[in-house]
């Protein structure tokens, strides 16, 4: 025997209190639960990496909003997926700000501006060069901002269900996302001293 079965003198029973309605089995919560996983884990995943940007913790992350998914129950949720988003974005703060980087330096253009490249190089590193340098622009945009487009533009969420999740109005959202866009446009322009947008 190793590790803990040495430790263990026979099997372990568990008993779980019954916490589900009258006329609910606790079979019948699993298989809302499972459903609720298969159809949003996606969706929680794509939320908690584009707040903490990395794997492991947003894997970790979609484990904690499922969780609390399971703890809670969906009895009384009109909107599953909006209440699942709005869970997903707040365990990614916060677990973006256990782990200190919440306070990211403001983006500075000379730094991090394209390397220019002999005429041969290929379109495609030039465009991926492109978009790691739009990710950072996005990172250093101010909070409600790169929320905002993070949940409307990556996410592909509608201005309503975004504003449900970040707990705003739809018009407020719309502004953010406006605002946060010409500032991306700004700033691609002068760094790569093309022009973005209208």
């Amino acid at each position: 025997m190793g590790g803990f079965e040495r430790y263990i003198s026979g099997p372990i029973v568990f008993e779980l209190t019954q916490t589900e309605p009258r006329g609910v089995t606790s079979d019948a919560v699993t298989a809302e639960i499972e459903a609720l996983v298969r159809e949003h884990s996606r969706l929680v995943f794509r939320i908690a990496y584009s707040v903490v940007r990395n794997h492991a913790d947003a894997e970790d992350v979609v484990q904690e909003v499922f969780l609390r998914v399971a703890k809670h129950g969906v009895a009384g949720i009109a909107d599953a997926k909006a209440w699942i988003s709005r869970i997903a974005w707040r365990a990614s703060v916060d677990r973006f700000r256990s782990l200190g980087r919440a306070n990211q330096e403001e983006f500075d253009e000379r730094l991090h501006a394209p390397q220019t490249r002999p005429a041969g190089t290929e379109q495609e590193a030039i465009s991926r060069e492109t978009l790691k340098l739009l990710d950072r622009m996005i990172v250093a945009l101010p909070k409600k901002e790169r929320d905002a487009l993070l949940l409307t533009s990556l996410e592909e969420m509608s201005s309503f269900e975004a504003a449900k999740v970040l707990g705003t109005t739809e018009t407020s959202i719309r502004a953010r996302v406006f605002r946060a866009r010409q500032r991306l446009a700004e700033k691609l322009q002068k760094v790569t001293g093309t022009k973005y947008g209208r």
